[in-house]
């Protein structure tokens, strides 16, 4: 179970966070001032601490960031948006931050995101990872923009992170952004970010991540996902250093080094009107490959003992290594790391026997109609929560987020036993 500090002063915010993570696998240990968030990073180990940046006591937000272990992932949040406080928060160590109000669905992703990849390390003898890595390492001071291809789940943002660290950069932040995860209307602001009043809801001026990623690296995965009128105003950004935020006049620029990822053909999307060949040029002055997990012979049980260690500490039988390594893995890395999890949850012994690895086509107890119903419950709940906490607990804003009746919603909150202030 993963644990995580939550700090956050406001008590209807804190609860339905609290709920949220909960029901994500966190175990929550919850602070409302950051008096008390700071001794218990004292006397405690988190795998993560979420945290506002302006909460009451001796110590702020930002204080709480600097008393937080190294190593130990930290998102602030900030219902102000401020440039200068994101770009402090990063500038201190902040893994990221995110702008209230907020999707739940969004900072759940962020924190999945830098969880994962603060336990993950990068792991492979084989000769074509090896190779790839040291191409990786060759290209990262060159000042040349970097394209990493490999399928889904191969560690494209841990080889983009290596980059950053052997780039001469290491000192400034390191900003990723999924840009398959960003809803269309909302990736401009991301990237170049918004002045006050740009859009409805913006109170205050936004930061973009070219802006916070300045001085260090922006990894732009899943880049193929990137609205092709915003493909000419990344392009811009790469070709001069220069870009304005959305309802601002003011030209800006970035000194920061850009990384893009993709599992899909570039190529084959230019040749088809879908990419912009310019832009396709532009960001792969030095492409690198990642081979995938099932082309990699050997390192398929070396990473699998390293989770398994990390996990559970117990050991394979040697059924359950062949399994392993005869297994394809279409998920790759990431598909192994959540098969060796799921067989430590069904261990009751030292070993972890073949049959205790639930490969594709395996079945959980319980009829699909009861997984369905409970899988939709969970989902409701989320949505739910993710409304409430859009709209700072507003019963009646959020029912119309949601489409629901105010009746309906109030039934639902009463049924889900969802706490609202």
């Amino acid at each position: 179970m993963k644990e995580i500090l939550l700090v956050e002063d406001k008590r209807g915010m804190r609860v339905m966070l609290s709920t949220a993570l909960e029901e994500d696998g966190w175990t929550v240990t919850a602070a409302p001032d950051g008096d008390s968030a700071v001794k218990q990073i004292l006397k405690n180990r988190f795998d993560a601490v979420l945290t506002d940046v302006c909460i009451p006591g001796k110590f702020n937000g930002i204080d709480v960031l600097e008393k937080t272990p190294a190593g130990t992932p930290v998102i602030v949040m900030t219902a102000f948006g401020t440039i200068d406080m994101a770009v402090d928060a990063m500038k201190k160590g902040a893994a990221d931050f995110i702008s209230k109000p907020f999707k739940l669905n969004e900072l759940l992703e962020k924190l999945t995101s830098i969880s994962s990849h603060h336990a993950d390390s990068m792991l492979g003898q084989s000769p074509a990872y090896l190779e790839t890595i040291s191409r990786a390492e060759r290209a990262a001071p060159s000042g040349m923009n970097i394209l990493i291809l490999g399928e889904s789940g191969t560690g494209k943002e841990l080889l983009a992170r290596r980059i950053h660290e052997c780039s001469g950069r290491a000192e400034g932040p390191f900003i990723p952004v999924n840009c398959a995860a960003i809803p269309e209307n909302l990736m401009e602001s991301e990237l170049f970010g918004a002045e006050k009043g740009a859009y409805t809801g913006s109170t205050e001026a936004r930061p973009g991540r070219f802006t916070i990623a300045n001085g260090g690296t922006i990894f732009l995965d899943e880049i193929a996902d990137l609205d092709i009128t915003l493909q000419g105003k990344l392009l811009r950004v790469l070709e001069s250093g220069t870009y304005h935020s959305v309802g601002g006049t003011e030209e800006l620029r970035s000194d920061a080094m850009v990384i893009a990822a993709s599992n899909r053909d570039l190529k084959e999307m230019v040749d088809k009107k879908l990419f912009r060949e310019d832009l396709f040029y532009r960001i792969s002055e030095f492409p690198v490959e990642l081979p995938p997990l099932r082309e990699r012979g050997g390192d398929i049980q070396l990473i699998s003992r390293h989770y398994l260690g990390q996990y559970c500490g117990n050991s394979f039988t040697d059924s359950a290594l062949n399994a392993l390594v005869n297994y394809e893995w279409p998920g790759n890395i990431r598909e192994l790391k959540n098969l060796i999890r799921r067989a430590c949850v069904n261990s009751g012994t030292d070993e972890i026997t073949k049959e205790m690895l639930e490969f594709p086509g395996h079945i959980p107890e319980g009829s699909l109609v009861e997984q369905a119903a409970a899988a939709a419950r969970t989902r409701e709940r989320s949505l739910i929560l993710s409304a409430l906490a859009e709209t700072a607990g507003n019963r009646r804003k959020a029912a119309e987020i949601l489409g629901v009746s105010y009746r309906t919603l109030l039934t639902k909150i009463k049924d889900m036993k969802i706490i609202v202030e």
